[in-house]
């Protein structure tokens, strides 16, 4: 495209661009593609084109001592290079929708427009065409070459070494282009070339798919009298400029700088400014919208506009800045540019944003459930799809492990505390059937089944209180689950789910943080019970093994001795034997034993916390560090396992039950009967105790069904709480006939699933991190796993291979995994850190320390209340309640805190229609009060003083009203941009006269010309 419209008269053969105005592009059209960008030069005394920098999100210089690409960094520029470019822009060629493939093409018609322009005569078209076409090599050439030390690097292969003489020749001789040689054999010539053809290959795949190329050359040639500037976008974006760019991807834009020697090389900052903006996403979308000049001005107007300027004395520009972790995303600068422009912008700051938003009561039945249905179905073969990957692999051995740790272990403590009514066969079961019905329908698959530690405290509180009263606990509890799932199938109905609005950050958190904190005790718990059955014999002096002196006498008064690894105390007890002798009440030393579980246990855990962050280690290929990362925990078990299994001290094992049968022996199958010899009331009774389950269940399911769906957690599939709820209604219900344990939510395992999921971009620019893409949502992984925890109960001679401390290290790997991820542990750090060293916690920028200390001190005391009355039995059977009293704590915040407050720290909660337009109201009547409108067209506001400010506003006319200046005429109108606007109009005027051009860009005596003409501007 030509300059301006009034100059689309002239059109040269070989090349067709577009001067007219097309229709405007769709702002919500297709995005612009990715844009590489790299800038060649041309120096003094060298004969080909060099890349010396490039760009895909940072900058990348080529560090020539070293040979190499120096590290990514934000480019820093100077604000007269972005003036300077944008003057070029201006007054420069430009060339919009080139229609060709053809780089002589390019060339041709660039300096055939500069002749045109005046900006060059017309002899110089042969030997700038020439120039432009000199070889284009690559630092990646350079490093894959050997080249001989008393080589030059840079001389052209022998095919054109005739043409460059000739060239050379040609240049001492200017203006006077006769002995210049002919284009088209320089072409030829430079085609045959057998660098022309290789490209970076290794450095393509980092590229985005789809990605385009910008290339930009800079050169000072002596020759010229002036500056010479070009920009071509091309219609088709073309992949036969062979050579250009050294990655095989399509050149979509070219940009040309060329002037005379100058102090600074600034043509250099020139192309380096032109490339940053390249890099630049909103610029290439504007730029790649662009119809005219004015629209490419536009865009570097708006760039300046969003640059943030850095005072000189207070940083050196000699440094290069390291590459943020996080960048403002595009959204974010775009809606910041829409503010600038005075646009109205949808601000829904103000409204509620948890969770919950998106769940409305219907107000008919069953619609919440009919939503979900229809917002899954269309995601149903996705979610199978989607989990072909590798990382699906990982994950459900991982979760295999991690499932199985507490499945043992709360099984079999359940089956002490329940006297043997329930234990690990059950708890097994319960989760493989649960777990695949729950894999196959659930609304969120992504949430993992388990027996939880608040639903054992309601089991042994139930039946505690049937063992008091005579009554039979199974059947008492078959009741309990029919009533609980009764209640649970209603508020589907009615769709009570929407309740899930109400359920804020803060009781997310505190709910997640007390969970991962009883994972964390437990594990560290169990490792030192360990001692007390494998204690260390201390001193052998003093505490003498006489555990030989102690004799089993059976029911038959016979005495079986002696005690042996196949005998224990245990054993005798349980044959209703009686023990005696000195020797019985001595602890079974075993050497060793408690010593290498607790190494076993933390080295799991430290080992999984090292390899789980080997992704942003800075050794080894990505991939490598990737699936390194994904098996972490895997890597960590198999290791430890087998230094278990080398050192051969009996440490504890896991353990599975041999044979598919009840626990309890007074069962004759797995139906449990209704009543049992238990009176007919007890069904009515169990009605309060399933009332109290079902808001244990509700908060636990819900709670971290919320979690998992956070918005950080970019998910695609959508929600189903009305759906999870229906089918955790018939899981209890069926679970409860059949004697085994209810399974819910558990938390910490479904947050370490999501996690264990997470996806990242694989391809990454130099010195970007790589992108969270979201997390891989599947239903393949849960239902997998929960088979294996099925099939678990066969393979019980393999997996007594594996100890008890390693698993308990996955414990606390787990959990501390899930208490780091919390702002609410993160508030907790602030405590113990100085101001001067508290992190930039974007919360820290809107609430003083104070009221975050008071907001995080109320947090835990909900915290210490909640795990005081799960830890005594007399006020146990309160914590269902106590956890839905969290939502009321929390409403009462917005009698504490602002709401400006909570929505920083926390989210907001919904509002009534009611509540909103009372708001309005209120706020209605405070801008009445406070803005008042006499008759007499008179505005008075009160001031804080008592004073009342008065405002006429008789002559107030809209059409008076003027939008804010443009940051185009702001640039226009600084003294920098008329000096740069000064210099070029008397470049023009010389050159006119005759008079000998070396520009400052020129002349030396140009400035104090300038200066004078811009003294009596500024005084006009």
């Amino acid at each position: 495209m030509l300059v301006a419209a009034n100059e689309m008269d002239h059109f040269f053969a070989g090349a067709d661009f577009n001067l007219g105005t097309p229709e405007p592009a769709d702002e919500h059209g297709a995005e612009s593609a990715a844009l590489f960008c790299e800038m060649l030069e041309l120096r003094p005394g060298q004969s080909s084109w060099r890349e010396t920098v490039r760009w895909v999100k940072f900058e990348e210089d080529v560090e020539e001592d070293g040979n190499r690409w120096s590290k990514p960094f934000v480019a820093a520029l100077k604000l007269h290079a972005l003036m300077e470019l944008r003057n070029c822009i201006s007054s420069g060629s430009v060339l919009l929708d080139l229609q060709t493939n053809n780089l002589n093409e390019i060339w041709n018609t660039l300096v055939n427009e500069w002749v045109r322009m005046d900006l060059v005569p017309a002899s110089y078209h042969e030997p700038l065409v020439a120039t432009l076409m000199q070889p284009y090599r690559h630092q990646h050439q350079f490093q894959r070459s050997i080249i001989a030390r008393n080589k030059s690097s840079d001389v052209l292969d022998p095919a054109s070494s005739s043409s460059m003489r000739k060239y050379n020749q040609s240049l001492a001789t200017m203006p006077s282009v006769n002995s210049m040689s002919s284009v088209d054999t320089l072409s030829d010539a430079l085609s045959s070339s057998p660098t022309g053809d290789k490209t970076n290959k290794r450095f393509f795949k980092k590229l985005p798919p789809g990605s385009e190329a910008a290339s930009i050359l800079v050169a000072e040639l002596e020759f010229l009298r002036r500056p010479l500037t070009g920009f071509v976008r091309l219609r088709d974006a073309s992949n036969t400029f062979r050579g250009l760019v050294e990655v095989p991807v399509p050149v979509r834009y070219v940009f040309v700088a060329l002037s005379p020697k100058t102090k600074g090389n600034r043509v250099r900052e020139l192309g380096r400014t032109m490339g940053t903006l390249f890099s630049d996403e909103l610029f290439q979308h504007e730029v790649s919208k662009a119809r005219d000049r004015h629209d490419l001005l536009t865009a570097i107007d708006d760039f300046m506009g969003s640059s943030t300027v850095l005072p000189p004395g207070e940083w050196n520009p000699k440094i290069r800045i390291e590459p943020p972790t996080q960048v403002q995303s595009k959204e974010s600068r775009t809606i910041q540019k829409k503010i600038l422009d005075g646009e109205d912008v949808d601000d829904h700051s103000d409204e509620h944003t948890g969770h919950g938003a998106e769940i409305k009561r219907t107000g008919r039945i069953c619609g919440g459930i009919m939503d979900d249905i229809k917002r899954k179905a269309k995601w149903y073969l996705a979610d199978f799809k989607d989990a072909l990957h590798i990382q699906t692999i990982a994950s459900i051995i991982f979760l295999y492990f991690a499932s199985m740790t507490p499945l043992v272990t709360f099984g079999g403590l359940m089956s002490t505390l329940l006297k043997g009514r329930m234990g690990a066969m059950e708890t097994i079961l319960g989760r493989a059937i649960s777990g695949v019905f729950w894999g196959f329908t659930a609304g969120q698959p992504l949430v993992i089944l388990g027996s939880t530690g608040p639903i054992l405290v309601f089991e042994v509180i139930v039946f505690n209180v049937c063992d008091q009263w005579g009554i039979e606990y199974m059947s008492m509890r078959v009741w309990i689950g029919l009533w609980s799932a009764l209640i649970l199938l209603f508020m589907v109905i009615f769709d009570s789910s929407f309740l899930v609005g109400f359920i804020t950050r803060f009781t997310e958190e505190s709910f997640a943080a007390l969970v991962s904190a009883i994972f964390v005790y437990e594990a560290i718990k169990k490792v030192l019970h360990i001692a007390e059955e494998e204690p260390i014999q201390t001193n052998p002096l003093t505490n003498p093994d006489i555990s030989h002196l102690c004799d089993c006498l059976s029911v038959n008064n016979e005495t079986v001795t002696p005690f042996g690894e196949n005998f224990t105390n245990s054993d005798c007890l349980k044959g209703n034997g009686t023990l005696i002798g000195i020797g019985c009440n001595t602890p079974h030393y075993v050497p060793d034993a408690f010593l290498l579980s607790v190494l076993l246990f933390f080295g799991t855990f430290i080992m999984s916390r090292i390899l789980k962050n080997a992704k942003t280690a800075s050794y080894g290929p990505a991939r490598l560090r990737q699936i390194i990362s994904d098996f972490a925990v895997i890597l960590s078990i198999a290791t430890f396992v087998i230094i278990d299994f080398l050192m051969g001290i009996p440490t504890p094992k896991l353990w599975v039950p041999a044979e598919v049968k009840p626990t309890y022996e007074g069962r004759d199958s797995w139906l449990v009967p209704f009543f049992g010899g238990n009176p007919w009331w007890t069904a009515l009774a169990a009605a309060v105790p399933g009332a109290l389950a079902t808001i244990l269940i509700f908060m636990d399911q819900q709670i971290t069904t919320v979690i998992v769906s956070r918005g950080e957690s970019k998910l695609r599939h959508g929600v189903g709480y009305h759906l999870d709820l229906f089918i955790v209604a018939i899981l209890t219900a069926v679970l409860s006939m059949v004697g085994m344990p209810w399974m819910i939510a558990d938390t910490v395992l479904s947050l370490t699933h999501s996690s264990s999921l997470r996806m990242e971009s694989e391809v990454a620019a130099p010195g970007e991190r790589p992108t969270f893409l979201g997390i891989r949502e599947n239903r393949v992984t849960n239902i997998i796993i929960s088979i294996l925890v099925g099939v678990s109960v066969f393979l019980g001679k393999y997996l007594v291979m594996i100890p008890m401390p390693v698993l308990f290290g996955v414990f606390l790997f787990m959990g501390s995994n899930a208490l780091m991820g919390l702002q609410f542990t993160d508030r907790i750090k602030l405590f113990f850190m100085p101001l001067k060293y508290q992190p930039d916690h974007i919360y820290l920028r809107y609430v003083s320390i104070n009221r975050v200390h008071l907001f995080t001190l109320i947090q835990l005391l909900c915290l210490a209340v909640l795990w005081v009355l799960k830890s005594f039995r007399q006020t146990a059977m309160l914590f269902p309640i106590m956890v839905g009293a969290l939502c009321g704590v929390r409403y009462a915040l917005n009698y504490v805190f602002t709401r400006q407050e909570l929505k920083a720290l926390d989210d907001l909660m919904p509002e009534g229609d009611k509540k909103k337009k009372a708001n309005a109201r209120k706020m209605s009547n405070v801008t009445d009060k406070l803005f008042k409108v006499d008759g007499a067209g008179v505005l008075r506001i009160p001031l804080p003083t008592g004073n009342i400010l008065t405002l006429p506003l008789e002559d107030h006319d809209d059409r008076h009203v003027t939008s804010s200046p443009s940051f185009a005429d702001t640039v226009e109108s600084t003294k920098m941009w008329r000096n740069l606007s000064v210099l070029k109009r008397d470049a023009v005027q010389d050159e006119k006269n005759g008079a000998p051009l070396n520009a400052r860009w020129t002349k030396e005596h140009k400035e104090e010309e300038a200066k004078t003409l811009l003294k009596e501007k500024d005084e006009e």
